[in-house]
């Protein structure tokens, strides 16, 4: 049987051959050779693909896919939930800056992208009622003065009418007990004319005693009015001076004398930081009339970012039941992790046709690599096993239900080796059964060596002229 197959595959070649313009090549004189592998791809020889036979890569494809290696050892593994986020900044670090008074915009001082400390000067302005407001709280504020002096001359006032309100009652009381002792004295002791000149003197001395406190109301209640006055007035000049000193131009904090040790005109508004951080967006331009409260530009600082995520509702409950409160972020088109941060907030309230519940996560962001909008990954350890036997989990790779690694053999030799994996994340998983300690894995490259093709036995056809029966 195997003859005639043999005999049927060589006449079929010569019939090619005779095709394509070699009739006069004779078959018989056909010897079959080897067909030889790619060498960059570790086997000497092309052979059936099957992954269980072990590879051996030369130095040349070792550097080619990258590959590199690690021993197998005890380590701490996570349990870990993987979800999607998106970058924002976060919303205490983000600011607006907008004018208090309406203004031309004379000059823009930064661009989008630019880096501010807090105070530098971002805008600057002309504002005409701006100076209109500082005028009327100048004046405000001289009227307030005059009214703080009259505040204290009316305290003064009210002071020496207690004094003299206490001296007359002193001396009422002096009459009135002299008035006393010569009643009980007797006519022949002191005469009628002159104990009718003490009880006039008593009289006399206790009504002065009564004027004097009526005084006393009058100039307490007059006190009381003007500083009444006087606080009202305060709070009218605070009003305007409030307009004024938000913007940081002008050096300003509520008192006339701040407003004289102003150099720039009363006109003149600089809008300045008020934190350090970056300029996201610029809607101000030179010759532009900015009224109060527009957003002229947008500062935020990206040092700490909140990332927007969702959750499954299946997986919520092991969200909230977490042991742990540590969350690793990267990018997708980087491996190694940018960022660290925690669970900040879980929303309470499912979104119904999505079905999923909105967290808030919270992340240091020191180098600036997770800009706002960035699409991330999120890595939520849940709990953590302190001694395991791990691997890198770049060096498992799954084909449907089976995991495996590649185990370095000597002489440069990788044979796939079955694993039974336990807790993973995403910088290692736990080996449960397949690996111990000190055996050495691929932990890069290890699906281009599943693409690899294994060295094995080459085929060779044997010599035509050896195997056919001669025609007759």
């Amino acid at each position: 049987m195997g003859h005639k197959l043999l005999v049927s595959t060589l006449e079929a070649r010569r019939r090619i051959l005779l095709c394509l313009g070699f009739g006069g090549v004779p078959l018989l004189g056909l010897v079959a050779q080897p067909v030889w592998g790619h060498e960059g791809h570790g086997g000497a020889e092309i052979g059936a693909y099957d992954l269980d036979t072990p590879r051996q890569v030369t130095p040349e494809t070792a550097v080619h896919i990258g590959l590199q290696t690690a021993e197998v050892d005890f380590g701490a593994v996570e349990d870990v939930l993987q979800l999607f986020g998106i970058v924002r900044a976060a919303p205490d670090r983000h600011w607006t800056i907008s004018p208090r008074t309406s203004g031309k915009i004379m000059e823009v001082h930064v661009q989008v992208g630019d880096r501010v400390r807090v105070g530098d000067v971002l805008v600057t302005m002309d504002s005409p009622e701006l100076a209109r407001n500082i005028y009327e709280a100048r004046k405000l504020e001289v009227e307030y003065r005059k009214l703080l002096v009259e505040v204290a001359r009316g305290e003064g006032r009210v002071e020496q009418l207690g004094v003299e309100v206490e001296n007359a009652d002193q001396t009422a009381a002096l009459t009135e007990a002299e008035l006393q002792r010569a009643e009980t004295s007797g006519e022949s002791v002191v005469p009628l004319n002159t104990l009718a000149q003490r009880r006039t003197a008593a009289i006399r001395a206790r009504g002065e005693t009564r004027l004097r406190a009526v005084d006393l109301k009058v100039a307490s209640e007059e006190l009381k009015g003007l500083k009444q006055q006087a606080t009202a007035l305060k709070l009218s000049r605070d009003a305007l001076l409030s307009i004024w000193n938000v913007e940081p131009a002008q050096d300003g904090h509520g008192e006339v004398a701040d407003l004289e040790r102003s150099e720039l005109p009363l006109n003149v508004v600089q809008l300045r930081a008020t934190a350090d951080g970056v300029v996201i967006e610029r809607s101000a331009r030179p010759g532009h009339w900015a009224p109060p409260g527009e957003t002229l530009l947008a500062v935020a600082d990206f040092s700490i970012v909140q990332i927007e995520g969702e959750v499954p509702e299946s997986l919520v409950a092991r969200l909230v039941d977490r042991t742990s409160d540590v969350v690793r972020v990267r990018t997708p088109a980087d491996s190694r992790f940018v960022g660290a941060g925690r669970v900040k907030y879980i929303s309470p309230v499912l979104d119904e046709i999505k079905r999923t519940a909105h967290v808030l996560v919270e992340a240091v962001n020191p180098d600036g690599v997770l800009r706002g909008g960035t699409y991330v990954e999120l890595s939520v350890v849940l709990r953590e096993e302190r001694e395991a036997v791990v691997v890198p989990a770049s060096a498992v790779i799954q084909d449907g239900p089976v995991h495996f690694v590649f185990v370095k053999q000597k002489d440069d030799v990788y044979q796939k080796q079955d694993i039974a994996p336990g807790l993973s994340n995403d910088q290692v998983v736990e080996v449960l059964s397949g690996l111990a300690p000190g055996d050495i894995v691929v932990t890069q490259g290890a699906y281009s060596l599943t693409q690899l093709r294994p060295k094995t036995t080459p085929v060779v056809l044997a010599a035509a002229n050896n195997s056919l029966p001669k025609k007759p």
